[in-house]
């Protein structure tokens, strides 16, 4: 199910990019709300890339934790009185309803297709940048810290997820990031192309009812503690809101009116400069 997810959004990116290719001639030079920049942007892909690495070698490769169970259920007792209170059992039916929230908010940023065509590479380059630092933010932290889900304290755990080491993946909720970072990232792009559309009030808070749900479903599913989904939210928020800030304050500083680009791979795997 998780790599669904990263399929998805990456066809997103993907189709943002591959419509761009055909006026990239247009977008040289002329006005634009968000500025790409090489030096910029190579060090978000970059760093979204580096982190997606040491992810997935300390999980895959080194194996820098231990994900094995013993068969012995956690004590509810050592979980914190906060995080406590919200624990629930396993529920593979709301597990699978958030997961579908998850594609649906990841693909939120197709609505700024009513965007100009020549803003389109702009837009993909900045989803890639922010979806792979807020990936690879998110699974560093996961491959690094040995929390077990809500459900490892109950019966009816997912054997499958304690075979393939995933029961000890509870901090923070990738599914919350990843829903938080389509909303935040539509959001702030939306609004800062539209900036008088009273339409920007429904972007936003039906992005964000979304990502909420997504939370609120992992949590009910008993994937996730609470602590879990308010740190997915903040990654997720956080990633999408600031590189597109980063590109804008280069817009506004530049005069919008440089010719320079970056012509990213929706892979997230090379980059090259165009000047």
């Amino acid at each position: 199910m998780k790599k669904n997810i990263f399929t998805a959004v990456l066809l997103c990116i993907l189709s943002i990019n591959l419509f761009a290719e055909g006026n990239l001639s247009k977008l040289f030079g002329n006005s634009e709300v968000f500025k790409l920049d090489p030096v910029t942007d190579g060090l978000l892909l970059g760093t979204g890339l580096t982190l997606s690495g040491t992810a997935i070698l300390f999980d895959k490769v080194i194996k820098i934790k231990d994900t094995s169970f013993d068969g012995n259920l956690f004590d509810k007792n050592d979980v914190n009185p906060f995080d406590r209170v919200f624990m629930n059992p396993y529920s593979d039916s709301l597990h699978l309803v958030a997961t579908g929230l998850v594609v649906v908010e990841l693909l939120s940023p197709a609505i700024l297709a009513a965007t100009s065509t020549n803003e389109w590479f702009t837009i993909g380059t900045m989803y890639a940048e922010a979806f792979l630092l807020s990936y690879g933010i998110k699974d560093t932290v996961k491959a690094l810290v040995n929390r077990p889900r809500p459900y490892m304290y109950s019966e009816g755990y997912p054997q499958k997820k304690v075979d393939d080491g995933d029961w000890c993946k509870s901090w923070p909720s990738g599914h919350t990031t990843n829903a938080f970072l389509g909303a935040g990232f539509t959001s702030y792009v939306f609004c800062k192309y539209f900036p008088d559309s009273p339409w920007r009030f429904a972007v936003i808070g039906g992005t964000y009812a979304l990502a909420a749900a997504t939370g609120i479903l992992r949590i009910a599913s008993g994937n996730h503690f609470l602590t879990d989904v308010l740190t997915g939210a903040i990654i997720g928020t956080a990633c999408g809101i600031l590189v597109p800030a980063i590109h804008y304050a280069n817009g506004r500083s530049a005069g919008k009116s440089s010719k320079s680009s970056i012509q990213a791979s929706p892979l997230g795997v090379s980059f090259s400069v165009k000047l």
